[in-house]
């Protein structure tokens, strides 16, 4: 018996070592509450108009900067907690501290720092992936934390499906609904019906299998409606993505679901909204088209044209960047004039123009790893349902943002930082669960 304290001890001692230490776990209720409000709000916060920033929005950013920053003091300095736990981490102190010196880039390109704020001050939503990590560790937390993202996300979903109802109700001709969808955070639903779909085909409760299939289907649905094309091919690509990593018997299953799911979709549908779902195949099928004549497709051709001018941009200050909030000239084929922007639409080019190759590429690293280590957590837990939907899952999301970044700059809005760092969070939560079990696994065999 004394030699298997003894073990266990040592191994305790190992874990403490690791990068993911599990002997001081974070445990406070006000954080999760704190959190839980983050939550709650994401979509009023999240939510784009064309009237530009708001007072809703100024407040709760202001809510989210200002809590954020009071955690980081409270733990670093109050409690001295360790909180850098992995490369991923490193990577990411190491970008968020180098690109505050980008203020005197800006500055040197005739950008106030207040303006450079404003473009800067959203990278920080991401960094929301260390409080989530932290206080939620247990396997009813990560429950807690899920159904309360996916009742979020519902609504959110639910209020864009009205809006779409509402666009297509009033408009006059009927060529108009190839062009009108609601495009709010389309990306986002594409993580999300992964996720959904994963669970769908993981879970073993009938009642679960229930909660996933409503969530597949709004999700889904919020995703077509949006007749956002780029979404709707990373939303594929990343089901590749999910389906290779699966067991030969989790990719059967995951493909005949799918299939099912698709093939009772459009019977619903035809069956009760036949005039429905003729407008819908053929908005689809146009949509679709257009995306692979690109010769042809005005949209494309005007992202190339912005992307190679903001290229010469990069070739021009390929080390520290033109500075956040510095923007370009770019000729738009649909306005047919030259307009100045900030936003890039490529997101890869975008990023390089402002922070500069080398910063760019820490940031890119920190998805990269993060994308890694889910993928290596779910292969090591493949008979844990919960630790494969939020560890796989969420990788295959971050791969879905990594393919829309190409078109839509995702990493440069306020839902794409801000769920970023959940899927980051999650993927976290999933190998603290694995290796808290791991460690309750080895104590029971040594005391046996």
């Amino acid at each position: 018996m004394a030699t298997g304290l003894s073990t266990v001890k040592k191994e305790i001692v190992i874990e403490d070592s690791l990068t993911y230490n599990n002997a001081r776990p974070n445990d406070s209720v006000l954080a999760r509450l704190w959190l839980f409000i983050v939550i709650i709000s994401m979509p009023f916060f999240c939510k784009a108009t064309d009237s530009g920033i708001g007072l809703t929005e100024t407040i709760l950013g202001a809510f989210y900067h200002s809590s954020l920053a009071i955690w980081f003091i409270w733990q670093l300095l109050v409690k001295r907690k360790k909180i850098i736990r992995n490369g991923g981490d490193i990577l990411a102190s190491i970008f968020y501290i180098v690109s505050v010196c980008t203020v005197f880039v800006s500055w040197g390109n005739d950008v106030e720092p207040l303006q450079w704020a404003r473009s800067w001050q959203l990278l920080l939503l991401m960094l929301y992936y260390f409080p989530i990590r932290e206080h939620f560790r247990t396997e009813k937390q990560i429950h807690y934390l899920i159904f309360l993202l996916s009742c979020v996300l519902v609504g959110f979903g639910i209020v864009n499906l009205m809006e779409y109802r509402k666009i297509t109700s009033s408009l006059d001709y009927g060529y108009e609904v190839l062009y009108k969808g609601v495009r709010n955070d389309a990306p986002l639903f594409g993580a999300a019906g992964i996720i959904a779909l994963l669970t769908l085909i993981t879970v073993k409760s009938n009642k679960l299998r229930v909660f996933a299939i409503g969530l597949t289907s709004v999700f889904l649905l919020v995703l077509l409606a949006s007749l956002a094309r780029t979404s709707w091919v990373a939303f594929l690509a990343s089901l590749v993505f999910l389906v290779f990593f699966l067991e030969a018997s989790g990719r059967r299953k995951f493909l005949t679901v799918f299939s099912m799911f698709l093939v009772a979709a459009g019977f619903i549908v035809m069956t009760f909204y036949s005039n429905l779902a003729e407008i819908a195949f053929v908005v689809i099928q146009t949509r679709l088209s257009s995306s692979v004549n690109i010769n042809t497709d005005k949209s494309y051709l005007g992202r190339v044209l912005e992307t190679r001018e903001v290229m010469k941009g990069v070739a021009r200050y390929p080390l520290g960047g033109n500075g956040f909030q510095k923007d370009h000239l770019r000729y738009d084929l649909l306005l047919k004039a030259h307009i100045r922007a900030v936003y890039s639409h490529n997101g890869y080019s975008g990023l390089l123009f402002k922070a500069g190759i080398p910063l760019a590429i820490t940031f890119w690293m920190i998805i990269i790893y993060y994308i890694i280590i889910g993928v290596w957590t779910a292969r090591r837990n493949r008979h844990d349902a919960l630790i494969q939907i939020i560890a796989l899952g969420s990788a295959a999301g971050l791969v879905s943002y990594c393919i829309t970044n190409i078109a839509e700059g995702v990493f440069e809005s306020r839902s794409g930082l801000l769920t970023t760092g959940f899927m980051i969070a999650l993927i976290g939560c999933a190998r603290y669960l694995a290796e808290d079990r791991k460690m309750l696994s080895s104590t029971h065999t040594n005391e046996s």
